[in-house]
């Protein structure tokens, strides 16, 4: 049997994860959220609005962050004025508190692998589950002058998350549970303040927005912070000072929101091809994150018919074994997430694959009947 391609791959387990989860998205989508007017979806170019959930921002109301659980159709939506979590389903309904903080928040991050929220709040990093429970600190420290952790990313393949520290000016390293503290990269001299930072793991490469008084910088450094190479720069001023990045790497964009000027700009991921994507006229821009179609193939098993397969252990450094496989050996493929075929083989139930020789990343495992199954090597 020929097999699929990861285009028809894509659209088949989307379709399928739109019928059982109730998503109404067709597309890619920018998901926005703006503190004069809520949280609302455009197409990747900036049109097609279409408002989610509304809010007037005050003293104890203000939306600053967004992360998206696909998988189990929820947004979450980080209010730092109001010091709560909400959860919502993708469409803005049923709106529920999942967490209540004693202090300002500033950043969340989803592990959706673990089942995980990595919270970043004035004085600690911590976890709980995606429901809100079981709390575990992570980082406690003093906030002060030179030390206010603020962004955070996480890098599950390397074990490692990444946090921004804006008055000291830097980003550290930490492995997930909190521990071996690396300063990865000092804002010194010109450009010195970091605003916002994303990660591209499996091209190794971290995306900087930096800033001083007047000047900023579009940059990039490989994952320990070395390897400068400046993308783009811009006069900071009233018109423009951009404050978060995200990534499309599929289709070589970055898009960069700019809270002065009101204003979301695309480039190409070399800093070239400006284009204004959207407008946000006399309010108050926080926080963008895509929503890929393709982000709802599963983070554990996709089937596409009655077969359980599963692949553990689920991340993997060595091996991975296979259970769940009826009868003869099946053909098997793998792809790493641009589509690119890396390996290929016969499997029978239980055994192992090898993927020692393979780079480390997402990697899809392609049967020959259709069946997909998502992994990662670490």
């Amino acid at each position: 049997m020929k097999l699929l391609t990861m285009k028809q791959i894509y659209l088949l387990i989307t379709t399928l994860s739109l019928i059982t989860n109730a998503v109404t998205a067709q597309s890619d989508l920018i998901y926005h959220v703006d503190s004069g007017e809520g949280v609302f979806t455009t197409n990747l170019d900036g049109t097609s609005k279409n408002l989610l959930t509304s809010y007037s921002p005050s003293a104890t109301s203000l939306a600053h962050d967004i992360e998206l659980d696909v998988e189990n159709n929820h947004m979450f939506v980080l209010d730092q004025n109001g010091k709560n979590l909400r959860q919502y389903d993708l469409n803005g309904t049923n709106n529920t508190l999942i967490y209540s903080y004693a202090t300002n928040p500033s950043d969340i991050e989803l592990d959706l692998i673990n089942g995980k929220i990595y919270h970043a709040i004035n004085g600690e990093v911590f976890t709980t589950d995606l429901d809100g429970t079981n709390k575990n600190s992570l980082i406690t420290y003093t906030p002060s002058a030179t030390n206010l952790l603020n962004g955070i990313e996480l890098d599950l393949i390397n074990n490692h998350m990444y946090i921004m520290d804006i008055n000291g000016d830097s980003i550290i390293r930490y492995d997930l549970n909190g521990n071996n503290n690396t300063a990865i990269y000092n804002y010194t001299g010109g450009t010195q303040y970091p605003t916002d930072f994303a990660l591209d793991v499996e091209n190794n490469k971290i995306y900087h927005i930096s800033r001083d008084n007047t000047a900023a910088e579009i940059f990039t450094t490989d994952l320990s912070g070395n390897s400068k190479t400046v993308l783009s720069t811009y006069t900071a001023g009233s018109s423009l000072l951009y404050i978060d990045i995200e990534l499309d790497i599929d289709n070589n964009h970055m898009y960069l929101l700019s809270t002065n000027g009101d204003l979301l700009d695309r480039y190409s991921l070399n800093g070239t091809n400006k284009t204004l994507i959207q407008s946000y006229p006399g309010s108050f821009p926080k926080d963008i994150v895509i929503y890929k179609t393709d982000s709802t193939l599963s983070l554990n098993d996709t089937e596409l018919n009655d077969t359980e397969i599963a692949v553990y252990p689920n991340p993997s450094s060595k091996f991975i074994q296979i259970s769940g496989i009826k009868g003869d050996e099946k053909a098997f493929s793998i792809y790493n997430t641009h589509g690119i075929k890396v390996k290929t083989g016969t499997i029978q139930e239980n055994n192992k694959i090898n993927i020692q020789t393979i780079s480390n990343g997402i990697y899809f495992l392609i049967f020959e009947n259709g069946n997909s199954i998502k992994f990662i090597k670490k």
